[in-house]
C-alpha cells in the first residue's frame, strides 16, 4: 500500500518537473553587450562610402515575464506603439519624428560594404537605422528597425546582422533638341527709308533734268 502511494507521488513529481521544463523559456540577459552589423552589397559590389545613423527608440523591459519594447525618453512623445518592428511605415514615422525633434542619433561609417555598431551593456533595445546622405550612384536606404537581442531559432541573439535592400539610381539623359542659329533680328524701321544708291542717283538726275526743262520753257515764255 505504502509502495503504491510512493510510486504515485513519484509519478506526480516527475510530471510536475517535466511540465516546468516544457513551459520554461529563455530570458534575455540585460547586462550583455550587443551589436548590429549592416551588410551593404549590390550584386557583389561592396558599398564603401557614407554613413548610417542609429537611433535607440525602445528599451527592452519585462512585464509579468513577458519581454517587450518601451519607448525611450527621447521618443516618449511619439504617437503610437513601437511593437511592430518589421513595419517600414513605423520606421519611416520614427525617422520623421526624430527629424522634427532634432534627435541626432549616432553615425557609423560604411567600410568595405559593412557598418558595425556596438551596443554597450544595459543598452539593449529597439534601434532605428537610417541613411541621411546617399552613397554615390545609389538611392537612400529605406529606414528599418532592429531588435537587440533578436529572437532567432528559439534563442536570443545579441549580435544581429541586417541586409537591407540597396537601390541603384538609374540615370536618364534628357533629350536635348539640336541647337538652331537664331535668325538676324528684324529691327523696326525708323526715320527715312534707306533706298539703294543707284535709284537715288536716277531720281536725282531726273529731278535736275525736269528742273532745267521747266526753266528753259519759262525763259522762252518771258522773252516772247
Amino acid at each position: 500500500m505504502h509502495k503504491s502511494i510512493l510510486n504515485s507521488l513519484f509519478a506526480l513529481l516527475l510530471l510536475c518537473v517535466t511540465s516546468i521544463s516544457v513551459f520554461a523559456h529563455e530570458v534575455p540577459d540585460f547586462t550583455k553587450p550587443g551589436s548590429i552589423t549592416v551588410n551593404l552589397e549590390d550584386d557583389g559590389k561592396l558599398l564603401s562610402s557614407g554613413t548610417l545613423t542609429f537611433y535607440r527608440v525602445g528599451d527592452l523591459v519585462s512585464t509579468n515575464g513577458d519581454y517587450h519594447f518601451q519607448k525611450t525618453e527621447e521618443f516618449a512623445s511619439f504617437i503610437g506603439t513601437i511593437e511592430d518592428v518589421r513595419s517600414p511605415k513605423l520606421a519611416k514615422s520614427l525617422l520623421d519624428y526624430a527629424a522634427a525633434q532634432n534627435i541626432s542619433g549616432e553615425a557609423a561609417p560604411i567600410q568595405d560594404g559593412t557598418v558595425y555598431y556596438k551596443i554597450e551593456a544595459n543598452r539593449l533595445g529597439l534601434y532605428l537605422v537610417a541613411q541621411h546622405e546617399a552613397t554615390s550612384g545609389y538611392n537612400l536606404l529605406d529606414p528599418f528597425l532592429v531588435a537587440v537581442p533578436n529572437w532567432e531559432d528559439n534563442t536570443y541573439v545579441y549580435d544581429v546582422n541586417a541586409t537591407p535592400k540597396v537601390g541603384i539610381i538609374t540615370e536618364t539623359i534628357p533629350t536635348v533638341p539640336p541647337t538652331q542659329q537664331p535668325a538676324d533680328p528684324v529691327l523696326p524701321q525708323t526715320g527715312q527709308a534707306k533706298l539703294p544708291v543707284p535709284i537715288l542717283v536716277i531720281v536725282g538726275l531726273t529731278l535736275i533734268g525736269s528742273g532745267l526743262v521747266m526753266r528753259s520753257k519759262a525763259k522762252k515764255n518771258y522773252e516772247n
